[in-house]
């Protein structure tokens, strides 16, 4: 993105969108949110790997958090760039550095762990695949529209979510869901390269990412050493839904054992 092709309006992120960097020892955990997502969704998480003792940084990646015309000036290997940097940075000044990600952050620690030696990861509700069969067709459909509004009107009782959601929540990006999908076949391609040792979360109440992702994985990863975990009632964001805290319990014991 060059400097003539920024939006004339502001697109600053909310608060609750920006950046969290919790100090700890010597091992650090970078955790990476999901597709339109916000590093809001992880702190939980956060807080309670922090408490165990680990430097956690969650970054916002390139476009998310602020408005849809700063979104459609990105694209994945933005993505790519803001974690493989946010990693070697976290890399340089600690021991060890352990890799999570929710939803499409899955498919970047994917990513991430197949070009650099990444000692424990965790893929939550991964999107290898997803249950919107539309994500198919984004391709054709992002050369006649780059925005479709939904037909409900974003509603959240939390004033700072509200604000995000009502310019940026409420529609679809075709380009965008494009970039995703390109992501996914990135990802299940460079599965055989992952060789760090690998815990997958999946959820049966999930409603973006089916339970085959599990399968896909367990056929394909490169890891000798691999665990998943199926969820009952929580929904797609998992690490902040009724199970995170024994989410966040199988985090800590992943990453600890």
């Amino acid at each position: 993105m060059n400097y003539k092709s920024f939006p004339r309006q502001t697109f600053l992120a909310s608060a609750i969108a920006l950046p969290s960097f919790y100090k700890g020892g010597d091992k650090a955990v970078l955790l990476i949110h999901g597709y339109t997502g916000i590093p809001h969704e992880f702190i939980y998480v956060a807080e309670r790997l922090n408490k165990e003792g680990y430097t956690v940084y969650i970054p916002r990646l390139p476009g998310h958090g602020t408005s849809p015309e700063d979104f459609l000036q990105t694209n994945r290997n933005d993505w790519i760039r803001k974690v493989a940097d946010t990693y070697m940075d976290l890399k340089i000044s600690h021991k060890e550095v352990y890799v999570a990600g929710l939803s499409m952050g899955g498919l970047l620690t994917i990513l991430l762990a197949a070009k650099y030696d990444i000692p424990k990861i965790v893929l939550a509700a991964p999107a290898l695949r997803t249950k919107n069969r539309k994500i198919y067709y984004t391709p054709f459909i992002k050369l006649f529209s780059r925005q479709i509004m939904r037909d409900e009107n974003y509603t959240n009782p939390d004033k700072e979510m509200y604000k995000i959601g009502r310019v940026y929540w409420n529609r679809d990006y075709p380009p965008m869901a494009a970039e995703l999908l390109k992501l996914q076949k990135m990802a299940e391609k460079e599965l055989p390269n992952v060789k760090s040792s690998a815990l997958t979360i999946v959820s049966k109440s999930d409603g973006t990412v089916p339970l085959e992702v599990k399968d896909i994985i367990e056929e394909k990863i490169g890891s000798d050493v691999k665990k998943t975990i199926i969820l009952e009632k929580s929904g797609h964001v998992l690490i902040n839904d009724v199970d995170r805290e024994k989410v966040a319990d199988d985090i800590i014991e992943w990453f600890k054992k």
